[in-house]
């Protein structure tokens, strides 16, 4: 497999910033001067409620020093969720350890401007916590090789400031869906974005359908149910078929590979660009299960000619049922939506053993990278940081100010915070409270950097439409998809 070397990737990183800086000079986020790349200082007054005890030298929680001062320089990417939540995170934070104190640059293109720090490798220079949104292909994968950014997995371990349990005990599925490098996590998750089916649970109940089917038979049982009512089952838009990935998709292959006991070779296979991969059972018991509801009319005619917009505009006029889409849609149809139309979400079974784990595509968001070469203490009070960011008053702002899910599974526990949930995200919530589910996610352990590997995924998205409209049978394709795979694994051998 070919690997990306990194002084090759900072020479490309310092010619995208430089020519960031030249086309976007006046993009500026925060104070109006991050998208220069100057730093706005945030260092609230500390509280009297902090956790300095004057018996001891060092803070109880982590038995970090209350008297070495601490600086930490934080890149946040200032996007459509909001700095409010961030910027309470720090209050918070500081108040509670007032020997540490943050300046941060707040920027919608940040990726640019962290881009241009690594290019420039000065360690002292460089961000202490950094967003993982970085320009530059290949990026993650350099960095990590190079040990340029520390290790998050311990994290995981270490019991939340608000509670008796771990990150681990208390996600939401973003472990399963958080990436990794080569078996390595380097960034935690603050907030998360779910796919499935989007419905209207008003007309589910009004209809009497199947708000939770639990196997495949009782999917397609719902289709043909939907059908019969005269509604299209399920919409996606066609002009981008990879939508309908959303709800069938890697997440459900996984879901097939756990209920077959081959859930490590699977996520072996995916994630180290093995072959075979497009004929594994797996992909094939996917694809045979489009084209089953394609010949049962389960999709739009049409659906080819559909954009994302028109697709989700035939669920709101109740055309069709169910759509393929993440839960962002509420806010992205909010004009559209009509008075009484309440959404819910589901999954898709694969299997027939109601007891089965059902995955769902988590993209998770608002991880932070550590840069490794930052002092000792630097390094620990910034991952104390990010374990702070999983404080239930932190996940509320995020979900209530950022329109995201939160990552702590005991969210659904307390009904204020649910009050403060959107419709879309607060049924992605409750489904997962009430089913066994894990997060999957796109991340790969390395690249293979050959024309073959792309378009054996072009021609198995090409071919989507007609699956889905029973008029190709998947199989034919899936074994061109893996001869090219085979093809562009032994090219960079």
């Amino acid at each position: 497999m070919r690997k990306t070397g990194f002084q090759f990737v900072l020479i490309s990183l310092l010619i995208v910033g430089l020519l960031s800086a030249c086309a976007g000079g006046n993009n500026t986020g925060g104070n109006g001067n991050a998208g220069s790349g100057q730093q706005e200082n945030v260092n609230p007054e500390s509280s009297s409620n902090s956790g300095a005890d004057s018996s001891t030298g060092v803070y109880a929680e982590n038995g970090l020093s209350k008297e070495e001062k601490v600086t930490l320089k934080l890149a946040f990417w200032e996007n459509g969720g909001g700095r409010e939540w961030i910027d309470h995170a720090i209050e918070t934070f500081t108040a509670k350890f007032p020997n540490v104190t943050f300046d941060v640059t707040y920027s919608p293109t940040i990726e640019t401007i962290i881009a241009t720090k690594i290019a420039a490798n000065n360690d002292s220079d460089m961000y202490d916590i950094f967003s993982t949104s970085i320009a530059g292909e290949g990026i993650h994968q350099s960095l990590a090789a190079a040990k340029k950014i520390e290790p998050q997995d311990d994290l995981w371990d270490r019991k939340t400031y608000d509670s008796d349990k771990t990150l681990r005990e208390q996600q939401s599925g973003v472990y399963e869906g958080t990436g990794s490098i080569e078996g390595v996590m380097y960034s935690l998750p603050t907030t998360q974005s779910v796919t499935g089916l989007f419905f209207d649970k008003n007309l589910f109940e009004e209809k009497g359908w199947n708000q939770n089917p639990r196997t495949w038979s009782e999917f397609v049982e719902l289709v043909d149910t939907i059908k019969a009512d005269g509604l299209t089952p399920i919409t996606y838009p066609g002009k981008y078929p990879a939508y309908l990935n959303f709800s069938f998709g890697l997440a459900q292959q996984y879901s097939i590979a756990e209920a077959n006991g081959k859930l490590d070779e699977f996520n072996d296979v995916y994630r180290n660009y093995k072959h075979p991969y497009f004929t594994r059972e797996e992909t094939k018991q996917l694809y045979n299960h489009i084209y089953e509801l394609g010949k049962k009319g389960a999709f739009p005619n049409g659906v080819a000619a559909l954009t994302h917009t028109q697709s989700q505009m035939q669920l709101l006029q109740g055309q069709a049922a169910m759509a393929s889409t993440g839960e962002w849609v509420q806010n992205e149809m909010k004009e559209s939506t009509p008075n009484g139309f309440q959404w819910g979400f589901m999954l898709v079974p694969m299997t027939e053993n109601p007891d089965d784990t059902k995955y769902h595509m988590s993209y998770t968001q608002g991880g932070h990278y550590i840069w490794a070469a930052k002092p000792e203490l630097n390094k620990q009070w910034a991952k104390e940081f990010i374990v702070w960011l999983w404080n239930l008053d932190v996940q509320s702002l995020v979900a209530e100010k950022g329109g995201s899910l939160p990552v702590r599974n005991d969210f659904m526990n307390s009904p204020e915070l649910v009050d403060k949930l959107q419709d879309a995200p607060k049924a992605v919530m409750e489904y997962m409270k009430n089913n066994q589910v894990k997060g999957a996610s796109f991340s790969r352990d390395g690249v293979v950097s050959d024309i073959n590997a792309d378009r054996a995924n072009t021609i198995v998205t090409e071919m989507l439409n007609d699956v889905a409209l029973g008029r190709l049978d998947p199989a034919a394709t899936l074994q061109e998809a893996d001869d090219l795979l085979k093809k562009a694994i032994e090219s960079v051998k």
